[in-house]
């Protein structure tokens, strides 16, 4: 299986988020916790996934399995930010991110992982 491949079959966004918390000390974080009750659950949005931290920081972290970031889910983790009183919010996605954005993200202080990243991290087999 090819490192892009890893990233493109997982079965749902449950599994998706615990490979990617795998990889938070390959990017540099350290995980704080893990919200199980709202992953995946469909009569309510994924909202934060996971809490962490990286130089002394604490993040608000979303995971998207095979879903396009676009300005609404930039939003919602800013609200999410809000919400779990962290000062930075972060998004994890397989899917690349679209260079607008990109430069929204960077504007409002939100950390951006995408395929490209990812793909980067990955143990070799």
């Amino acid at each position: 299986m090819t490192d892009s491949n890893i990233i493109d079959n997982f079965i749902d966004d449950r599994e998706f988020r615990n490979y990617v918390v795998s990889l938070l000390p390959k990017l540099g974080y350290e995980l704080i916790s893990i919200d199980d009750i709202r992953i995946s659950d469909e009569d309510i949005e994924n909202n934060n996934d996971v809490l962490a931290r990286k130089d002394g920081r604490r993040y608000a972290i979303q995971t998207y399995l095979n879903q396009d970031i676009t300005y609404d889910e930039i939003n919602e983790a800013i609200l999410d930010k809000l919400f779990e009183h962290t000062s930075y919010a972060l998004i994890i996605t397989n899917k690349c991110i679209d260079k607008d954005v990109k430069e929204k993200a960077e504007e409002r202080n939100l950390a951006l992982i995408d395929r490209e990243d990812l793909i980067q991290v990955i143990p070799q087999e």
